[in-house]
């Protein structure tokens, strides 16, 4: 007996509906969506603020203050720490120290896997079995030789820090104390050991701040908290032309004095920035929104164009949910 089985509803819709985005995207050239997600951002998309970024790398450089990278959600505070971490391997801080770099990018973390995370990260040797004051212990010891035998300072970078349990901190809080007087007598060198070996690049948003100045005031008050300045409309331009680059295989290529945004016009991309408060993240997802209805129109009438209409029609149909998400 043969037995049937039909396609749902439900199926066809989100299939049509995939084969009209996917129609869109092949007229203009894409090989993807402009506008998906990833869950680990490509510094090639992102905006250059060069003078933003100048004064993260400043204060790593001086050494003087601790960094919390601050914004909303998608703000593009990961991916500015990794054009500053990109950056840093170059340079040398004031005493012709180097630097050697570590990238936390998990939250969530209990003690022992931050310890363990910090250690990764900046490749230090630990056993499994250690608790996680044992590693600690080891990531400030090899900071420490790094720093005298290699004249290397160590920058660390925590993705989302106060996504972390309560405990993690402390274990950044020794670390950004570094050295320890105990340090200074058993090596004997005080006159190299006046300084904070560890620097500390952390982001978050405003309340993660909030929460590191109530848990950590001890780093709180030697960290510099700087804010992700919005895109303009000129950045947002931009945005958009660089992720349509990229779903081009285009990105490597990409001039930011001469490029175009084709299929979206100029007064479309205002648009949604202005709906976006310049938060990449809500353009990226304005601007996919508006690929449906195009996309849509594309079906009907074969034009794939997103114009001022469709982008104020679009934002005023996201307008709920982006009150809610900011």
């Amino acid at each position: 007996m043969t037995i049937a089985i039909h396609e749902s509803a439900l199926i066809r819709h989100f299939n049509t509906r995939k084969e009209v985005l996917r129609a869109w995207e092949e007229r203009i050239g894409c090989r993807f969506s402009p506008f998906r997600g990833f869950k680990m951002p490509d510094s090639r998309l992102y905006i250059e603020d060069s003078d933003f970024l100048d004064s993260i790398v400043d204060l790593i450089i001086t050494n003087e203050r601790h960094v919390f990278i601050r914004g909303p959600v998608g703000s593009g505070k990961s991916t500015l720490m990794l054009l500053a971490l990109r950056d840093l391997p170059t340079l040398a801080d004031r005493r012709g120290n180097k630097f050697v770099t570590g990238y936390v990018g998990m939250t969530g973390l209990y003690e022992k896997q931050m310890a363990a995370a910090i250690a990764d990260s900046l490749r230090v040797k630990y056993k499994r079995s250690w608790e996680s004051t044992q590693i600690i212990d080891a990531v400030a010891k090899e900071s420490l030789r790094r720093y005298i035998e290699e004249k290397s300072r160590t920058a660390l970078f925590i993705e989302d820090v106060a996504d972390n349990q309560e405990a993690a901190f402390h274990k950044l809080r020794f670390l950004a104390d570094l050295p320890t007087e105990e340090m200074v007598d058993t090596f004997g060198k005080a006159q190299t050991l006046d300084e904070p070996i560890v620097t500390l690049v952390m982001s978050g948003t405003l309340m993660y701040w909030n929460a590191m100045l109530s848990f950590l005031p001890q780093i709180a008050d030697r960290t510099e908290p700087l804010d992700v300045p919005s895109l303009n409309n000129a950045k947002a331009k931009e945005f958009v032309g660089r992720r349509i680059a990229y779903a081009q295989g285009r990105i490597d290529t990409f001039d930011p004095d001469t490029y175009d945004v084709y299929p979206f016009s100029d007064d479309s991309i205002n648009v949604i920035n202005t709906a976006a408060r310049g938060n990449p993240r809500d353009i990226r997802m304005l601007a996919r929104g508006c690929q449906q209805v195009a996309a849509e129109n594309f079906r009907k009438n074969s034009d794939p164009t997103v114009d001022k209409k469709i982008a104020s029609l679009v934002c005023q149909a996201y307008a709920t949910i982006l009150g809610e998400v900011q």
